[in-house]
């Protein structure tokens, strides 16, 4: 044999040899929720520590823009992945949006008002007659409805202010607005803007008040999961696997965050993602393993919205979760 045949032969052996992120990566989009925080420790560790190249994939990671506008990108194919709150699934898909959560990361509700004591506000029923800070497509608005009913406020004597987002905080500590909705993992961004405003604030969960739901969750599209399988049990794992790196080291965790998104700060992050952790790592998933989630939880909130909102489909949970790609992730001891 030949030198040349020889050399192509060996060259042959070492490509097939080399993991596939070395030749074939495959290039996904995960769009956040949100604009990165605590909450996205997972993926990050997943893309620092190598978890999906070694599953040949090459993930970049957007900002979101509310669960709602996640769930379109996801349906219509603009994003591989995303993350959105189960209620905006169940919304999305009874207007013909079919994407479907493949893991939960906010296993407990983490809904919240947050509210300006110096507006009056010391009970859910002074909400009304006061303004309320709201982003387009928030999941919020979708289980406000939900919240008032069980905490007896009159809806229609709430005015909400449209607003981005980012405005919504420093608006509530200057008085633009006297209450917003949000996830309470955003509670230590609110606790120092009220430091630095001098403006005390309170807040009330939907927990609280009845409102117990599956939460921010992974999703994808109904054409993804039919279209690609093996690629969707690569993601889902590989991005659990890296909330389970994040739990057993949040210190290390909050280092590779902000170096990915240097507009972060370390302290805050770790302050959000200390919250996040009890959201995510609850009893079940400390028996069944992260993102594990139920027929009978989902169930109940499709329930949940049906009760309070007006659903044209006859939505069921196998309609907006899965547990056939996930499989048992739990942080290394």
């Amino acid at each position: 044999m030949d030198l040349s045949k020889i050399a192509r032969l060996a060259a042959t052996a070492l490509l097939l040899a080399a993991p596939a992120s070395a030749w074939s990566a495959e290039k996904v989009i995960l769009t956040l929720n949100f604009t990165p925080y605590g909450l996205h420790f997972g993926p990050v560790m997943a893309k620092e520590k190598g978890l999906y190249a070694k599953e040949g994939l090459e993930v970049e990671i957007l900002r979101g823009y509310g669960s709602g506008e996640s769930v379109k990108r996801a349906a219509l194919g603009t994003t591989t992945f995303a993350m959105a709150d189960a209620a905006s699934v169940i919304f999305g898909r009874d207007k013909g949006l079919g994407t479907r959560q493949i893991a939960t990361i906010l296993d407990k509700s983490s809904d919240a008002v947050y509210y300006r004591k110096a507006a009056g506000i010391k009970s859910p029923k002074d909400l009304e007659g006061k303004q309320m800070g709201a982003a387009t497509a928030e999941s919020h608005l979708m289980l406000w409805p939900v919240f008032a009913k069980k905490a007896g406020v009159d809806a229609s004597k709430v005015q909400f202010v449209t607003m981005t987002s980012p405005a919504k905080i420093p608006s509530l500590m200057v008085g633009k607005i006297d209450a917003m909705m949000t996830f309470v993992t955003e509670e230590p961004n609110i606790a120092s803007a009220g430091i630095k405003a001098n403006a005390e604030w309170g807040r009330f969960l939907f927990a609280d008040y009845g409102v117990e739901n599956y939460s921010i969750g992974l999703i994808a599209s109904d054409e993804l999961m039919k279209s690609n399988p093996a690629l969707v049990k690569k993601f889902v794992n590989a991005t659990m696997a890296g909330y389970a790196l994040a739990i057993a080291d949040p210190e290390g965790a909050a280092n590779a965050f902000v170096k990915h998104f240097p507009e972060t700060t370390r302290d805050m992050v770790l302050a959000q993602w200390k919250i996040v952790s009890g959201q995510l790592y609850t009893d079940v998933a400390k028996q069944k393993g992260l993102g594990y989630m139920t027929e009978a939880k989902m169930a109940a909130t499709i329930d949940l919205i049906k009760a309070n909102s007006k659903l044209e489909k006859d939505i069921k949970p196998a309609d907006v979760f899965t547990m056939e790609f996930l499989q048992p992730q739990f942080p290394p001891k």
